[in-house]
């Protein structure tokens, strides 16, 4: 069976390979770039991608860690083709998956879906599409049916006040040693509900809101 084309690298760029050293690499990026400079072809826009294309690679394989990702994604790319067995040891997981698929839309300037084919499983790639697909079901029942209210802390604080107080009054009762049906018990206060301004259904005056301040004193 014969070989598929092989895979376009820059190293095939620049025809060196893959384990050159740097001074090899800058020897044969100025050998290329002398011949194919745009003011030796008449200004050519042709020469002058292609030159864009040999400085491109360049800068790439003279960075030690945008060195070390290009040659990881040969490796993947080689295992999606069927080239090479992939080592199950090394297998990279799905976080550094993530961050190589986040490399290449940033660094080599292709889209998500062509970044994630690349780095990604089938298995991940169908995850990934599975959780998009739910964020945006979220999202949208979101701005459809609107978030759910939010208790008001104010009332939430009052509506707990009976309940304490009780609770506070019953633990004080028994913490005194005062039953409830002894002589000594504090009768319990006249409802007072009847008589009060705001039941009769008026506004209540000074004196009888603070009675205590308009009491005349008697002379002894």
């Amino acid at each position: 069976m014969r070989r598929p084309a092989k895979i376009a690298t820059y190293y095939s760029r620049l025809k060196v390979a893959q384990d050159a050293p740097p001074e090899v690499i800058r020897a044969a990026y100025k050998a290329l770039a002398q011949k194919v400079h745009p003011d030796r072809h008449q200004g050519s826009l042709r020469h002058e991608l292609v030159l864009a294309a040999l400085n491109k690679a360049r800068d790439v394989l003279l960075d030690p860690a945008r060195r070390a990702a290009h040659d990881q994604w040969i490796r993947d790319e080689e295992i999606r083709r069927g080239w090479r067995t992939p080592d199950v040891a090394a297998a990279p997981g799905l976080v550094e998956r993530g961050r190589r698929v986040a490399a290449s839309v940033r660094r080599d300037g292709v889209s998500w879906v062509q970044a994630c084919r690349l780095h990604l499983t089938p298995a991940q790639q169908a995850a990934a599409v599975a959780a998009l697909a739910l964020a945006a079901a979220g999202a949208v029942a979101a701005i459809r049916w609107g978030f759910p209210p939010q208790p008001d802390p104010l009332t939430r604080i009052l509506g707990s006040l009976p309940a304490a107080t009780a609770s506070t009054t019953a633990t004080a009762g028994a913490g005194s040693g005062v039953a409830t049906g002894s002589a000594s018990a504090t009768p319990p206060m006249p409802s007072t509900a009847a008589t009060t301004p705001m039941a009769a259904g008026r506004a209540a005056s000074p004196a009888e809101v603070h009675p205590a301040l308009f009491e005349v004193p008697t002379s002894r």
